[in-house]
């Protein structure tokens, strides 16, 4: 039988110390989303195992999602097997079955180029080598394309989370004219991290825009998927947990978000460059050796910086 005294210290066991409420039904704890703040805002329901962070808005039906994202599989397993009824199991195997990410029917992997017989498939591998792309990089990017539905004429570009599952898809179309140029999977941007299993969080991160920036650049990269970088995205959480280092890649046209989200990064105690595209638009326009060559001079963002651009803004008639 699970006692009160029973869950509150399997809870301990994850998440350090917790508040019990005086009626003994929930426990507080500190949300492993919040930045690994001392403060207890993650409520526990010890009955039905609800829980809700009444500050990022975290929340699952069980704890099972939140102790697989921020702590590990084995202590998913242990709460499954000491707390979930077998029947209940069962359900909830199903439904995160159910709602598991899976690549669109008919994902063709791009990797043996010479073997492709398809013309639309054809083509895909030719516009990702018009692009300057490698078939070392369709195999390392695990890059991918179909023949029918509204993925044909796209390249699927893949994304893997920290436990090398699959969190993200992109579908670019490989046609000018296309009215949309990208099909994004049917996942929230801001919980998720593009391929967070290869990041090294100890070393310098390398921000772009989008996958095919990232395609250029060095191996611990990552894409904003956009050109923002805000507090409650995931992306954004791990940075500032583990104090990483980061050199920012963005668009050209994007100089006054790149101030912006310097200037958050820096607040946070968070070391910055900024990368001088020069004449090129963006990182995918770029060779390798380019970008590598930009990468290396980039410049130190201080508190200064954004004053000086606002300054310089303004001598060009507009404002930031």
């Amino acid at each position: 039988m699970n006692t009160v005294s029973s869950k509150v210290r399997f809870i301990k066991s994850v998440f350090g110390s917790c508040d019990l409420d005086r009626a003994g039904e929930n426990v507080a704890v500190s949300c492993p989303s919040c930045n690994g703040s001392s403060k207890k805002k993650l409520s526990i329901n010890l009955s039905t195992w609800q829980s809700h962070c009444w500050v990022c808005g975290l929340k699952g039906k069980t704890l099972l999602p939140i102790l697989k994202k921020y702590f590990s599989h084995e202590k998913a397993s242990t709460f499954r097997a000491q707390f979930i009824p077998r029947s209940e199991t069962v359900y909830l195997d199903e439904k995160e079955e159910e709602e598991k990410l899976i690549l669109p029917h008919g994902f063709t992997f791009l990797g043996k180029a010479k073997n492709i017989k398809d013309p639309d498939l054809k083509a895909c591998v030719r516009y990702l080598f018009k692009r300057g792309l490698t078939e070392k990089d369709i195999w390392y990017f695990k890059l991918g394309a179909i023949t029918t539905g509204r993925y044909r004429r796209r390249v699927i570009v893949p994304s893997f989370n920290v436990n090398g599952e699959l969190n993200f898809f992109v579908a670019r179309s490989i046609d000018p004219d296309c009215n949309f140029k990208y099909i994004n999977a049917p996942t929230d941007k801001k919980t998720i991290i593009f391929n967070e299993y290869s990041i090294d969080w100890q070393d310098e991160l390398t921000l772009v825009e989008g996958p095919f920036d990232l395609m250029k650049t060095n191996e611990n990269t990552t894409c904003l998927l956009g050109s923002n970088l805000t507090e409650e995205m995931y992306l954004f959480q791990k940075i500032i947990k583990h104090r990483t280092p980061v050199v920012l890649a963005l668009d050209s046209d994007m100089q006054r978000k790149t101030q912006k989200i310097a200037s958050l990064l820096n607040s946070y105690g968070c070391h910055v460059k900024i990368v001088d595209l020069g004449a090129k638009s963006d990182v995918g326009e770029m060779t390798k050796n380019e970008f590598k060559k930009a990468s290396m001079s980039a410049l130190s963002w201080e508190r200064d910086t954004r004053l000086k651009y606002k300054i310089s803004e303004i001598g060009s008639g507009s404002i930031l």
